[in-house]
């Protein structure tokens, strides 16, 4: 009698068991679909899901590097500062003396934790992982001298791989689907629904190497390795931050970075005057950027463009006709600061913005579209011999960066018509008037 009770039980046990866990997953199944079903709904509204959120979807997945991030860890707990850094890279390349608190980074990537597997060929091309601290001092000085990457760019961490591939969506135009061909479908009860799904493509992110070099006297650094610290600091902060920077504007793709300027997304607006800037151009640029983005957006100008915006009136009158300057407060003349807000965005200035009256000479752009992928940290290395006649030491950094926009073209809103024809994250009023 006993056993037939215990067996019931069991049964039972086993029973609840079993229903728990198909439950379970019938819940998170059903929970899957419709989150699916929702982002579908979402999307067939038209463009107030804010495509950056499929980006951070998709790093949140991107397994980080984690050898890098140990060495990064022993570097930061064993250096007590640069100069103690430094220093010891100094003893290395000139006496041979290897400090096993250094991590090297060879041009692959890979971390090289002793002298002895450092491989000839490859030790020429990489250089010492950076301290934290003296890598965030760098850091300052590189976002003093950049645009993109301080504002809003989406920076992809370093991971274990040579490239990264992100999914994109091949959305063009709104004119009868929404992101590549999702469509919403009025149906009667019990109709026929029918199917449809976006487009979906993938984007490579290829890092390409940035290397800076400077020289500095063998006085100064024999009278101390600390007196290199600041020096270094800013040579190279300043450079890192500028070039790359560069690159991420103007960049060809051709071994470096593809630019905001070069890429497939960018909308251009004719201006209504060759070599100026009216209302009317802003208005039109404005109007052209992606209706979720403004509250994100920055204006980038040429500083050519400054005496355009501070002449800047209603309608298109000349200044000898008296027209009425609308971005400065005139009744305060010259005495007031300039707003450098143009609609309630803020406007940048960089000399890395191609010149008044060439295409792109202001721009309106949400960097979040830009997508950096750091797949090597700043390194350093140190050499006396590279300039031996002159009695200098030579001084080195390398990194691997990428950088590309996330759309592959503007999109045509659902109700074009000029001057909305495309509209896009990346707007820059074009060089012509047609």
């Amino acid at each position: 009698m006993e056993t037939e009770v215990t067996e019931k039980v069991t049964m039972k046990e086993t029973e609840i068991k079993s229903l728990v866990e198909d439950t379970t997953k019938n819940a998170i199944e059903e929970f899957a679909k419709k989150s699916v079903q929702d982002k579908i709904e979402e999307l067939s509204e038209g463009m107030k899901v804010d495509l950056s959120d499929q980006v951070k979807e998709v790093l949140a997945k991107l397994k980080p590097d984690k050898d890098l991030e140990k060495a990064q860890d022993e570097v930061n707990k064993n250096f007590k500062d640069a100069g103690e850094f430094l220093t010891s890279i100094i003893e290395f390349r000139e006496k041979g003396k290897f400090d096993s608190r250094l991590r090297y980074v060879n041009r692959l990537g890979n971390v090289v934790k002793t002298a002895g597997h450092m491989v000839e060929g490859e030790d020429s091309q990489g250089g010492f992982l950076v301290n934290e601290a003296y890598k965030n001092d760098l850091q300052m000085i590189a976002l003093e001298n950049s645009i993109v990457r301080p504002n809003g760019a989406t920076v992809i961490p370093p991971i274990k791989t040579d490239s990264v591939k992100i999914p994109v969506v091949v959305d063009t135009t709104h004119a009868t689907t929404v992101y590549g061909g999702v469509q919403a479908y009025w149906t009667a009860e019990k109709g026929t629904k029918q199917a449809t799904k976006p487009a979906f493509g993938q984007m490579e992110l290829t890092p390409h190497k940035l290397a800076g070099i400077t020289y500095i006297s063998h006085e100064l650094r024999d009278d101390s390795a600390i007196a290199l610290v600041p020096l270094i600091q800013r040579m190279f902060g300043s450079a890192w931050g500028y070039f790359e920077d560069d690159a991420f504007i103007n960049g060809t793709g051709a071994g470096q970075p593809m630019g905001i300027l070069s890429c497939g997304a960018l909308k251009t607006v004719f201006r209504n005057t060759v070599g100026t800037v009216y209302l009317e151009d802003i208005a039109e640029m404005y109007a052209c950027m992606l209706g979720p983005s403004h509250p994100y957006a920055f204006w980038v100008i040429n500083p050519g463009v400054l005496p355009e915006l501070i002449e800047l009136g209603t309608g298109n009158a000349a200044a000898a006709s008296g027209k009425n300057l609308i971005w400065i407060d005139a009744s305060g003349g010259a005495a007031k600061g300039l707003p450098m807000r143009i609609l309630g965005r803020p406007v940048l200035i960089s000399e890395k913005m191609p010149a008044l009256g060439a295409q792109g000479d202001i721009g309106y752009f949400d960097f979040r579209y830009y997508l950096i992928f750091d797949r090597q940290p700043i390194t350093i290395d140190f050499s006396s011999h590279v300039a031996f006649t002159t009695d200098e030491d030579c001084w080195r950094f390398v990194l691997r960066v990428a950088g590309q926009c996330w759309p592959q073209s503007p999109i045509t809103p659902r109700n074009a018509g000029a001057p909305v024809t495309t509209q896009s994250p990346f707007v820059v009023l074009a060089a012509t008037t047609s």
